[in-house]
Order: structure tokens, then sequence, then C-alpha cells
């Protein structure tokens, strides 16, 4: 009876027994919960408690009277050996206790830790025995290839962050620019001869059009000068005719004829000389013009601002010959009409002892000479105005071609101004570009980097115990040396060979190749 009535416990007497022990228990007083039939217990595991549970003496009373009357909603009965469990699980323990307990679960803890350690490593030596006479798979292949190309990747990071290798950069850097500058320089080069070759090009076609147009002027004066020879022929064969009617019908106007004839006859001669007078001026001033040509042309391949002196000047002779040649023609007309008075003269004379057909054919032959002249003196004027109007052509075409020289000149400079522009903020494009790439790629490096020696770090901890003395580690350190100084030295011919591929003069790789590995 006194079991049943002390396992025997309702539900709200359980939880405000569980509340005040709580309370009661928080100085490191614990309470088993499976006393109270709590299912939060999980199952396989087992309590610590340190503290003893209390139970009131109200509580014992008002379970005592529940029991007698006859009350049993939410009880349980219980065995005895629980009961002894639960009595024993109940025991208080005092502070050192705990603390040697706490001590032995630790030294338990530490030696079980120990031999886990212990057994880690023996299975990871016995692992490396199997793994080592054992052949590597296909994924061990791949795994070590990629690990090795990490390693790689990590080492050439570290590589290029050393201050002989970023010195070794500096160099690369430089002969690339200095071979980048000389090829700009070959370029403008080839430039400006292509231009020098187009304007010889033009200057030829100029020349060649001018002399051409002089040819074509010597043709047109050498038949305009055929015409008025075969007319005088045929005003010289009609007056002969007439003269020899005359001659037939009269005798005694035969030395008036006669003197008529050998004045038309020194009218000839003096008109001829004149003309051979004029092709000799002509020719004359050809070759004036053809010297004057090719000194023009000397003087532009020495000096362009010659050329615009020398092309006034040329402007003012041809002026100048415009000028002579119409005084010329003036003094040729006066002449002529002095002529012209005296023949009338003459032929007033005569008029007087000639008949009817005499004079009508002396006034048919005037009125064809006159006739003849006029139409001479016409072409010649014609001509002239022809002359001056290819003069002006000429002088414009050459102000035109002067003009379009200029502009030409000031859009190339503008063109190689904005190409100029254009390569530099594309080299500078390219450059902001590479150090983004650059410093992404030492971003990733770097955690490859950090990851690595993160490893290495992880791996160093494990081995600490197995690190070799101190002259040991000292040999270490001196080959450690060495292989860096041939791993720089691999490095400088790396960057050497990159340089010849990229078609880097000689002379600009002679300070990398001479860099010393200290």
């Amino acid at each position: 009876m006194a079991m049943s009535v002390a396992g025997s416990v309702r539900s709200k007497a359980s939880k405000a027994s569980r509340a005040s022990l709580r309370s009661r228990g928080s100085k490191k007083s614990y309470v088993d919960e499976s006393l109270f039939g709590s299912q939060k217990q999980r199952p396989g595991t087992t309590a610590a408690p340190t503290g003893a549970a209390v139970v009131s003496a109200a509580e014992l009373r008002k379970i005592r009277g529940q029991a007698e009357k006859g009350q049993k909603p939410d009880a349980i009965i219980i065995q005895k050996s629980e009961l002894d469990r639960i009595r024993g699980t109940t025991k208080i323990v005092s502070t050192e206790e705990q603390k040697q307990t706490k001590k032995m679960v630790d030294e338990q803890k530490g030696q079980q830790r120990a031999a886990a350690i212990a057994r880690k490593k023996r299975m990871q030596v016995m692992d490396q025995e199997r793994a080592s006479k054992l052949p590597p798979t296909e994924f061990q292949k791949e795994t070590a290839e990629k690990k090795q190309g990490l390693l790689s990747n990590a080492q050439n990071a570290l590589d290029e962050e050393k201050d002989d290798v970023k010195h070794m950069n500096q160099m690369c850097l430089y002969s690339k620019c200095v071979t980048i500058r000389d090829k700009q320089l070959e370029e403008q080069q080839r430039l400006e001869e292509e231009y020098r070759d187009e304007e010889r090009r033009l200057d030829l076609m100029m020349e060649i059009e001018r002399l051409k147009n002089l040819k074509h002027q010597d043709e047109l004066e050498k038949k305009r000068k055929q015409a008025l020879k075969q007319g005088s022929m045929v005003i010289i064969d009609q007056i002969k005719e007439r003269e020899l009617e005359r001659i037939r019908e009269q005798e005694m106007r035969e030395k008036e004829k006669q003197l008529i004839l050998d004045q038309i006859e020194q009218l000839r001669a003096e008109e001829k000389k004149e003309i051979e007078e004029k092709h000799e001026t002509a020719k004359r001033m050809m070759h004036e013009v053809e010297e004057a040509n090719k000194e023009a042309i000397f003087t532009k391949e020495k000096k362009k601002q010659e050329e615009k002196d020398l092309e006034n000047k040329i402007v003012e002779y041809n002026r100048l010959k415009a000028f002579r040649e119409e005084e010329q023609e003036a003094e040729k007309r006066r002449v002529q009409e002095e002529k012209e008075k005296e023949v009338q003269r003459l032929r007033d004379l005569q008029e007087r002892a000639q008949d009817r057909q005499a004079e009508i054919d002396s006034l048919r032959a005037k009125r064809a000479f006159e006739e003849q002249e006029r139409a001479e003196r016409e072409k010649e004027r014609k001509e002239r105005e022809k002359h001056l109007k290819i003069q002006r052509e000429l002088e414009e075409a050459r102000q035109s071609q002067f003009t379009e020289k200029e502009r030409r000149l000031a859009e190339q400079a503008k063109q190689e101004r904005a190409e100029y522009t254009r390569i530099i903020s594309s080299q500078k494009e390219e450059e902001m570009r590479e150090t983004m790439i650059e410093d992404e790629k030492r971003k990733i490096l770097k955690e490859h980097a950090d990851q690595i020696r993160s490893q290495i770090t992880q791996n160093e901890e494990v081995k600490k115990q197995d690190r070799l003395d101190y002259l040991e580690e000292g040999r270490k350190v001196r080959q450690s040396q060495d292989e860096e100084k041939a791993r720089l030295e691999m490095i400088k011919q790396r960057k050497l060979k990159e340089l010849q591929g990229l078609g880097i003069s000689q002379k600009y790789t002679t300070d990398l190749s001479k860099k010393k590995i200290v």
C-alpha cells in the first residue's frame, strides 16, 4: 500500500511537484524525468543527476488522502527495482565529487580522442601503404592532375607576386611599348611617303596636261598661218590674172599696173617678214615658257613657297606677253592702215586712167583683200581671247589645286589626330581591361593560394611531430633558395621566349636577358 501511495501521482499534482522541484533544485540539482512519466527522454540515454528529489509534507498528505478515498485517476504501479533505481539516482553529490567526476569524464574523453587520433593515423598509414601498392585509377589520376594543375597555377601566381618577377614584367611591358611605338613610327613614315608619291603623280599629270594644251595651241597657230598663206595665194593669183588681162587690153596701163604689182609684192614680203618675225617671237616665247616651267619645277621641288612666287611670275609674264602682243597687233594694224591709205591713194591716181572694168576689178580685189583682212583680224582676236581664257583657266586650276592641296593636308592632319586619339583611347581601355583581368586573375589565384595555404597549414598541423631537426631544416632552406633561383631563371627564359614569339627586337630584350638572379 505504501508503494502504491508513493508511486500513484495525478497529472496536476505531478506538474506542480515538477515545478516546485525545479525551483528548489536550481542549485545544481537534477530530477529524473522518467519518474513522472515524461516522454521527452529519448530511449537509450541515461541522465546523470547530481542532486536529490524532495517532496513536501503537504504534497505527501494530499497524495495519501486521495489514496484513502479511493481516487486512482492518472496513477501507475512501479516495481521495487524501479523504485530502488529512482532512489539511487536521487543521491546528493557534493561539489568536490562533481569536479572529480567531471575530471574523470574529461580524462576518459581525452584518452578516447588520443586513441581515435592514433587509430586514424594507423588507418591513414595503412591506406597510404595500400594505395602505394595498388595502381591509381582513372579518377585518382584525374584528381591528381587537377590538384597538380591547381598547385601549378597557385605557384605561378605566387611567382608573379615576387619582386624579381615584377621587375621582369616591367621590362617586358617596356619592350612591348617601345616595339609598338616603332611600329607606329614606321606606319607614319609609310603614309608620308605615299602622300609624297601622290603629290608627285598629280604634279606630273598637270604638267602633261599643260604640255598638251601648249601643243594644241601650236597646232592652231600653224593652221591659222596655213589658212592665211592660202588666202594670200588666192588673192595673188587673182591679181595676176587680172594683170594679164589688163596687159592684153591696154599696154598704156602696164607701167601703172606694174607699179601696183610691185607695191603688192612689197606688202607681201613685208607681211611674210612680219609672219616670220611673229613665228620667231612665238618660238622664243615658247622657249622662254619652257625654261620658266623647268625652273618652276626645279624650284617647286626645292621649296613649296617658291612655287607660289614662280606661279605669280608666270601669270605676270603671260599678262605682259598678252600686252606686248596687243601692242604689236596695234602697230601692225597702224602700218597696215598706212599701207592701205597709200594703196588707196595710188588707186585713186590709177582710177582716173583706168576704164570701168579695171575700176570694178580693183574694187573687187580691194573688197576681197579687206574682207580677208577683217576675217584674219577677227580670227586673231578670237584666238587671243581664247588664249587669255586658257591662261585664266590654268591660273584658276593652279589656285584650285593649291586650295585642294591645303584642304587635303588639313583633312589628313585632322584624321591623323583623330586616329592618334582613338589609338590612345583604345590603348587605355585595353590597359584598363587587362588590369581588371589581371586583378581578377590575381584574386582567383590568391583565393586558390589561400586554399592551398590552408591545406598546407592543416597538413603541417597534422605532421608537426614528424618535422626534421634544425640542420635538416637548414638544408631544406638552402635547397629552397636554389630551387627559387632556378625557378626565377626559368621564368626569365620563358618571358624571353614570349617576347621573341611576339617579334620584339633583340635590342629591347637585352636588359631582361642580362638580369642577374640573386
